[in-house]
């Protein structure tokens, strides 16, 4: 948990709000040590490389969860977001649901942008979600407006921002798909290593995303995949543990009827 705690604004909980560039010092994922945010150099050429250069953090920085249950080699925050992205490529068009699926996929490769700098802070860590969104929104400032103020960088900067904010305010029926492929990608990760790692203890994973998908495809996807899983286990002998630890969850049955 995060030694101390940001100076919070009077904004609306979702907006991107002005943080200080010389914040006490907190703990990202897994109680790391946060870098002092980046600051300007002046030289537009190496605050962009900057930026090119932290998004290494994503290649390199292992997704928590699954670190925390022993998976050999587990994926990247940057192949998450990359799967997602492709999903959202494979999405049907639908005149009774219209989405902008470039926006989604963007959408899908910048979700996640902040945990260069703050890791994968997971709910098990204890860091209070209002604690974790200031920290990411604080990363987000030190990418936006100081690795990419330059003039030459207004439009990246204002894309970077835009597609950010509206993911977290999950107002938008392409916020609300992206987050719905957020929860899917972790779901049909969860089946891979239980299929090649002989994994038995992710129930949590998938009684955390599976009952709150909203989007008709993505729970047909879902669907598919929960029964590809139960035989998974069944061919294991081990069919009624599969249903014991998800015993009343099902592919969507956490979403309200006023779901999108």
């Amino acid at each position: 948990m995060p030694t101390a705690v940001p100076v919070a604004h009077s904004t609306p909980a979702h907006s991107v709000v002005k943080m200080s560039l010389n914040p006490v010092q907190v703990l990202g994922a897994g109680g790391k040590p946060l870098p002092a945010p980046y600051r300007s150099t002046g030289n537009e050429a190496l605050d962009t490389l900057a930026f090119l250069h932290i998004l290494e953090q994503l290649k390199v920085q292992k997704r928590s969860g699954w670190i925390r249950e022993g998976v050999r080699e587990p994926e990247s925050i940057s192949d998450h977001m990359c799967r997602m992205a492709l999903m959202a490529m494979m999405l049907p068009s639908d005149p009774s649901r219209p989405l902008d699926i470039p926006r989604c996929v963007m959408m899908a490769l910048v979700h996640d942008l902040a945990e260069a700098h703050v890791g994968d802070i997971t709910p098990v860590e204890g860091v209070p979600p209002h604690v974790k969104h200031q920290l990411e929104e604080q990363a987000m400032e030190s990418f936006l407006d100081e690795m990419l103020g330059g003039e030459g960088m207004r439009d990246a900067q204002e894309r970077f921002r835009s597609l950010w904010n509206e993911y977290e305010a999950r107002e938008t029926p392409e916020s609300k798909l992206v987050k719905d492929l957020d929860r899917l990608e972790l779901a049909l990760q969860g089946v891979e290593y239980e299929r090649s790692q002989d994994i038995q203890t992710l129930n949590p994973f998938f009684a955390g995303s599976i009952p709150h998908l909203e989007h008709p495809v993505i729970r047909k996807w879902a669907e598919t995949l929960m029964e590809e899983r139960k035989q998974l286990w069944e061919s294991k002998g081990k069919g009624e543990q599969e249903r014991a630890g998800l015993e009343g969850i099902s592919v969507g049955s956490a979403v309200t009827s006023n779901g999108i």
